[in-house]
């Protein structure tokens, strides 16, 4: 007798799974960034800059294909980690994507609102940008590696 395996297509697993893990992990990339740069880099200028990019960049994609992952194999479904690998290769080209637009957003938001509101929209519009970049690039993984429905 073998292990339960849940015959569902497992996409909303997948893509909660996925902004769970991309959204968490992207910001602790950012607050582990943040804090090396205040602590190893305290004159820096330009380059501060960089480890809290990477942290992101680096965050999300982990936290997105662990979360997805995790996700899929809680529940049972099959397949979990042939969508985690499709998702480790195309959400970098969504973080690239993500990043272009939401450089864009700051730069039309920056010029709408005053400084302060700025500060205070900041964290919202990247967790809620960031969402709506990993729902579609867990979904697409999902889709491409939907396992065959037997009846």
């Amino acid at each position: 007798m073998g292990l339960h395996t849940n015959r569902g297509n497992g996409y909303l697993a997948a893509v909660l799974g996925g902004v769970a893990g991309a959204v968490v992990l992207m910001n602790l990339g950012i607050y582990l960034g943040i804090a090396y740069v205040k602590n190893f880099m305290p004159n820096a200028e330009l380059e501060g800059l960089l480890p809290p990019f990477i942290g992101s960049f680096v965050g999300w994609w982990i936290g997105e294909v662990i979360g997805c992952w995790l996700a899929l194999r809680w529940r049972h479904y099959r397949k979990a980690g042939k969508t985690a690998k499709v998702l480790a290769i195309v959400t970098p080209l969504g973080i690239i994507a993500w990043f272009v637009v939401y450089s864009t957003l700051l730069n039309w938001v920056t010029n709408k609102v005053s400084e302060l509101q700025f500060v205070q929209l900041y964290e919202i519009v990247r967790s809620l940008s960031t969402a709506v970049f990993a729902i579609p690039l867990a979904w697409l993984a999902r889709f491409l590696t939907k396992p065959h429905q037997q009846e």
